[in-house]
């Protein structure tokens, strides 16, 4: 599903680096702001989780996304332009170049599945890192400080996804 939507949007997509977001060149290097590409669209992609097999998960497909990210492209609704929700979908393209695609997705399900989407980690740190940015408060090391925090998150995934397969 992910990479039918990327490729679907691949024409529309812009490199972040294009757009001149000044203090996002602050905090992120530059090679992933020209890597990273974000599509402007009137309603964020979102997977029928439910025919994925993910019926607990269900309630999320009502909800309306500002911004959401796959791999290194975000899409951003065609109303929020704002460099903080940018700084935001940019903290969860650090997340899944740290934990990779299959890692990232557990981690982000399990988070779901146990603390729902407010509280889910990989959600939580992106918003708590974006409120910072807000009043300008963000760590010097921003991309290792995502990168370790991730890393804290996926060690308390993987023994849960061995257990599962343990099971299996």
């Amino acid at each position: 599903w992910i990479d039918k939507i990327l490729d679907e949007h691949a024409a529309q997509a812009v490199s972040v680096g294009s757009l001149g977001f000044r203090r996002l060149r602050q905090h992120f290097p530059q090679n992933l702001l020209d890597n990273t590409k974000v599509v402007s669209v009137a309603k964020v992609p979102f997977p029928r989780l439910s025919a994925l097999g993910l019926p607990e998960l269900a309630s999320m497909e009502q909800m309306k996304f500002a911004g959401t990210t796959y791999k290194d492209t975000f899409f951003v609704h065609e109303s929020d332009q704002s460099e903080s929700l940018h700084f935001h979908e940019l903290v969860h393209i650090v997340q899944w170049e740290r934990l990779g695609v299959d890692n990232f997705l557990l981690a982000y399900g399990v988070g779901l599945v146990q603390f729902g989407y407010e509280d889910s980690p990989l959600e939580k740190m992106a918003r708590e890192l974006q409120a910072g940015f807000a009043c300008a408060v963000v760590p010097s090391n921003l991309t290792e400080v995502i990168n370790k925090r991730s890393d804290t998150i996926w060690s308390q995934v993987a023994p849960l996804v061995r257990e599962s397969d343990n099971e299996r």
